[in-house]
């Protein structure tokens, strides 16, 4: 089919001829096309021949097709006007391109009529109209009487400019089958059909998600993602109701996540993983090969808390002596990564201690660590980025500085920082993987809180890196005071006793820092309700995640040590429902979202990050739907 010309009229035709030419009488029109689109009823073939000769007589050089809609013959159900209304929204979609028509709402049916308005309100209009005879005109010889005598009437009901949303639709993804008569005198007729709704239903679900978007519009900015506005009432309504750590599980765990705190050498501590990882060894010999440390009673969920050194040394299997090895290096971070992407993680933020794995005999130093251990997740993300963008699983490092018992260590702070700043300025592409951020780490206490080094970091600030840290795990809220306003950090790791402190959780909340909270690993070394009373009876205190949030905290939750800990993020996330009777599924998507705006990214980053996520948040598995 030719493409129209601009300046065209669309109408669809009943058993009343005169219709179309009353309706190409509109003053002003100068109409040079008409489409005209009736059933395939034998009825309706008369009277399509008396159109055309209409216009063959009164108007040659207007461009008439007459499109008739193969199957539908007469109105007797909802399937038979959805079938039609199909083949109409791709009628008038194979005209609009050409340019907005005018619709005439005047012919067929009133299920027709009302069809042809939604469309050109949905797909545009240049003007939609109403066409009135009281004479009633059967005739040639009658319209031309109704005109002279000026009984034609047009209702003008202005113009339609259609949804935003179809305007770049095109005709070839939605096409209409046709085929023509071969005689010749059905030239100018020809028929169509659609093989499916599939048109239909685009335009019915992008309407219903705007009607959706329209009614929750004053509370958009109290959602955890704009998408949920999208969402039906019924949907809604379930994700207040409260996490269901067994049948919510296959939804937690179909949603993008985002880790922030997760060490590289806390994986792979124990089982097949650790097998693998010492396999991979480049000089076997020299690796230690102890057996894992055995796990406490009822571990993950211990009855009792393990003491922080004793919670470090369940890893002395892996970490520092093991990774050592540029083989075992190469594979824990091939683990890792897979484990990231299985979690459903676009984006995480791994800790890592260079100088903790570099080997002078081998002349192995800390940069020369830490290139390896960016090259490694860069390879890994590039060839799943190019295989599987869906998968895609987005990696940036943070290098820990770690403050021990006892002095002697702030040297080694300070060439951990150093290489860290170094790295930062080395490797800028923010498409690749980088570091972005320091991690205060290690023991805490009165002796090594943060403003103990605010020399040190201050080169880190300057740089522009991002600093977390470790504050109010083991010590008070004094020592999450210090890392706030002595540090300046953007974000807190634990932050467990940040409860104890009202006016501090304000002001951790009013300055936009996140709370990297650890459920499993918090519950197994400080121990929190359900875990049953200490030797003395006294009752465990209960986990604060739902308070922060309560407060407008920035609260996450992560990993720690996956392999320490064993549990995965969505572990951690499910574990939230017994941790905190109450926590709301909707408090997830919360989680989810602070975590997304307290990452170390850039601003362009996080706008693609947030539009991934949001891309992908599935609708609740097991919920009723309903509009």
């Amino acid at each position: 089919m030719n493409e129209p010309p601009a300046n065209s009229l669309l109408i669809t035709l009943g058993t009343s001829w005169p219709i179309v030419p009353e309706a190409h009488l509109l003053p002003g029109s100068n109409f040079t096309a008409v489409h005209v689109l009736t059933t395939a009823s034998e009825k309706i073939t008369p009277v399509v021949d008396k159109v055309r000769d209409w216009f063959a007589r009164n108007a040659p050089r207007v461009s008439l097709v007459i499109s008739r809609v193969e199957g539908f013959t007469d109105l007797n159900s909802e399937d038979d006007h959805f079938a039609f209304e199909e083949v109409l929204f791709r009628w008038v979609l194979e005209i609009v391109p050409a340019g907005r028509p005018h619709v005439c709402l005047s012919g067929g049916f009133k299920t027709m009529s009302a069809a042809v308005q939604k469309a050109a309100a949905l797909l545009g209009a240049e003007e939609v109209f109403h066409v009135l005879c009281a004479s009633n005109p059967s005739t040639a010889e009658d319209i031309e009487s109704a005109r002279r005598d000026g009984a034609i009437h047009f209702i003008r009901l202005g113009a339609e400019s259609g949804w935003p949303q179809f305007r770049a639709i095109s005709a070839t993804e939605y096409p209409l089958a046709t085929r023509r008569d071969d005689h010749e005198g059905e030239r100018s007729v020809r028929w169509v059909s659609a093989p499916d709704q599939r048109f239909r239903q685009r335009l019915r679900e992008v309407t219903e998600r705007s009607h959706r978007i329209a009614s929750s519009w004053e509370n958009l900015t109290d959602l955890p993602f704009q998408v949920l506005a999208t969402w039906s009432r019924a949907d809604l309504e379930w994700l207040e109701q409260p996490l269901d750590s067994t049948t919510d599980a296959a939804w937690v765990r179909a949603l993008p996540k985002v880790e922030l705190h997760c060490h590289l050498g806390g994986f792979a501590s124990h089982g097949k993983q650790l097998d693998e990882v010492r396999a991979a060894a480049e000089v076997p010999l020299r690796l230690p090969a102890p057996d894992p440390p055995g796990l406490p009673a009822g571990w993950p969920r211990p009855v009792e808390p393990v003491p922080l050194d004793g919670y470090m040394k369940l890893g002395d299997a892996t970490g520092s002596k093991l990774l050592k090895d540029p083989g075992c290096l190469r594979r824990q971070i091939e683990l890792l990564y897979q484990h990231l992407r299985d979690e459903r993680v676009l984006y995480a933020e791994v800790r890592c201690s260079p100088a903790n794995y570099a080997d002078r005999e081998r002349d192995r130093s800390p940069w020369t660590v830490l290139a390896e251990i960016r090259g490694h997740f860069q390879r890994l993300m590039a060839g799943v980025q190019g295989e599987d963008p869906s998968g895609f699983c987005r990696v940036n490092l943070i290098v820990i500085a770690t403050r021990r018992d006892g002095g002697g260590f702030r040297a080694d702070i300070a060439r951990h920082l150093a290489l860290a700043v170094s790295a930062a300025e080395h490797w800028t592409n923010p498409a690749e993987c980088r570091v972005v951020g320091v991690d205060l780490a290690g023991f805490e206490d009165r002796e090594t809180r943060a403003h103990y080094f605010r020399e040190e970091f201050s080169a880190v600030h300057r740089c522009g890196l991002a600093l977390t840290v470790h504050a109010g795990e083991n010590d008070d809220a004094e020592a999450v005071w210090s890392a706030v306003f002595d540090l300046n950090a953007r974000r807190l790791g634990h932050a467990l006793h940040l409860i104890d402190s009202p006016e501090l959780m304000q002001s951790v909340a009013a300055r936009g820092i996140g709370v990297e909270m650890c459920p499993y690993a918090n519950y197994q070394i400080k121990g929190f309700a359900p875990m049953p009373a200490d030797a003395t009876g006294r009752s465990r205190p209960g986990y604060p995640l739902a308070r922060y949030l309560q407060h407008g905290i920035l609260a996450t939750v992560n990993t720690d040590n996956i392999g320490i800990s064993a549990a995965s993020l969505n572990d951690n996330l499910l574990f939230v429902a017994t941790l905190c009777p109450g926590f709301r599924r909707r408090d997830i998507l919360q989680l989810q979202a602070n975590a997304l705006n307290t990452a170390f990214l850039q601003p362009a980053q996080r706008r693609e990050l947030r539009r991934r996520t949001e891309t992908q948040i599935p609708l609740p598995l097991f919920a009723p739907c309903a509009p």
